[in-house]
């Protein structure tokens, strides 16, 4: 029981120590990060319906989750990008599948459309770099606790991505305070732009502290949370603005 106590006292330390680090960079990357809302929609017709009864606004950012839309196909996705790009809509396009030859359909098409930002998953399929010179690459990696955050920028770098998205699974604090202090200093160093994402339904305030120290980009729920943890994206934005103006 001792034991226990004193590991226990260890890690909240730690995370103290930690955590006032962290603060001192909180100006680094909080007036930098942008949040994009994800949805989804069974089809276009039903996307532009929210648009045009005002719950969703042309002046805001996106993530377009393609692979969660009822309709997948490539006639919807024309209509889709086309009325986005019409309206001058900043988001990142994003289609996850198991199925590599339709995951390589989905972004030859949407490439003729050029989106401003793509998300490639590192391990999906083999793409040509210049398939993407039209668009802000956004090279993505979809993990756990333990995956390592140095190698994974490793690998990625080798790709030469626009940005860099780390989203892992977390269920250990210790290892999340080492993670984002390490992106930090990469980030600091390489000047790359970075959406790291701490994803997990009990993590929610980790995704704060990463749009505030050291994100370029988070993400944010519209109707349903497309990944665990994800924050409505009113009250994202009303914190991130809300610690803005009280530490800025």
């Amino acid at each position: 029981m001792d034991i226990i106590f004193y590991v226990k006292r260890f890690i909240i330390s730690y995370a103290v120590d930690n955590f006032y680090s962290i603060l001192k960079y909180f100006s680094m990357a909080g007036t930098s990060c942008k949040v994009y809302t994800s949805v989804f929609f069974h089809d276009f017709s039903h996307m532009r319906a929210e648009f045009e009864n005002g719950s969703m606004d042309f002046s805001n950012s996106y993530e377009i989750r393609y692979d969660l839309f009822g309709c997948r196909d490539t006639a919807n996705l024309g209509k889709i990008l086309e009325y986005l790009n019409k309206n001058l809509v900043d988001y990142i396009f994003t289609f996850r599948s198991r199925q590599p030859d339709q995951i390589t359909t989905i972004y030859n098409y949407a490439m003729n459309y050029s989106p401003p930002t793509v998300d490639v998953d590192i391990g999906s399929f083999n793409f040509r770099r210049d398939l993407f010179n039209d668009t802000n690459l956004m090279v993505s990696f979809h993990g756990l606790n333990d995956d390592n955050v140095h190698l994974i920028l490793n690998n990625m770098s080798a790709l030469s991505p626009d940005i860099y998205k780390i989203a892992l699974l977390y269920n250990d604090t210790g290892k999340f305070l080492e993670d984002i202090d390490y992106l930090y200093h990469y980030k600091k160093e390489h000047t790359i732009k970075l959406a790291y994402i701490p994803m997990g339904n009990n993590n929610s305030l980790f995704r704060l502290f990463s749009a505030i120290a050291v994100s370029d980009y988070a993400y944010a729920s519209y109707k349903h949370a497309t990944a665990p943890g994800q924050i409505e994206a009113s009250e994202f934005i009303s914190l991130l603005n809300r610690f803005r103006e009280k530490y800025e």
